[in-house]
C-alpha cells in the first residue's frame, strides 16, 4: 500500500485541478470529527484527504477499517493507538511526513490530533471480502452530510498549499 501512496502523491497535483470530481463528507458520528475529500482512483482504490479535528483521549474511536490503507501525515501531528483485535494497543505520535500502512484485516487504530487539526493523505484499497476477514465496523447511525462549499474550499486550499510548498 505504501507504493500506492507514493503513486498517489505524484498524481495528486493533476487530480486537484478538478475539484468537482471529488466527493466530500463531514464525518461526525464518532470522534475525532473528520472532513474528507475523496476520489475514485485506479484498481478499486480511493484517494482520501482528511482534516481531522482534536478530541479528548477518551473520545478517540478505536476502530478497524474494512480495507487496507496507507497514510501520509501531511500537516500537524496525531497520537495513534494501533493494535490487533484483543491485544493491548501501542501508542505512537506521528508528525508531518510520517507514513504508515494498515494491511491486517484484524488491525485497529484510533487517531487524535495534538496541537490543532491534522491533514493527511490516505489511500484505501479494495475492501476485504473473504468470510471472517472483514472487521466488524460500527458505522454511522445517520447519514453523514456533504461538506459545505466553504469547507471543501478550505480543505482544497490546505492540501494545495502544503503539497506545493513541500515540492518547491
Amino acid at each position: 500500500m505504501l507504493h500506492l501512496l507514493r503513486e498517489a502523491e505524484r498524481a495528486l497535483p493533476e487530480l486537484l485541478l478538478d475539484p468537482a470530481s471529488w466527493n466530500g463528507l463531514h464525518i461526525d458520528y464518532e470522534h475525532p470529527h473528520v472532513d474528507r475529500l475523496w476520489i475514485p482512483w485506479k484498481d478499486n482504490t480511493r484517494i482520501n484527504i482528511h482534516r481531522i479535528y482534536p478530541c479528548s483521549p477518551q473520545q478517540a474511536f478505536f476502530h478497524p477499517h474494512p480495507w487496507p490503507s496507507s497514510v501520509l501525515v501531511v500537516e500537524g501531528a496525531y497520537e495513534m493507538k494501533v493494535g490487533l483485535l484483543g491485544n493491548t494497543p501501542t501508542t505512537l505520535i506521528l508528525s508531518e511526513g510520517s507514513r504508515y500502512e494498515m494491511i491486517d484485516p484484524m488491525g485497529r487504530h484510533s487517531v487524535r490530533p495534538v496541537d490543532g487539526p491534522s491533514l493527511s493523505l490516505m489511500i484505501t484499497g479494495k475492501p476485504w471480502d473473504k468470510e471472517g476477514e472483514r472487521p466488524l465496523i460500527r458505522g454511522p447511525s445517520r447519514d453523514q452530510r456533504a461538506l459545505y462549499p466553504d469547507e471543501r474550499e478550505i480543505l482544497f486550499s490546505l492540501i494545495r498549499k502544503h503539497y506545493y510548498r513541500r515540492r518547491e
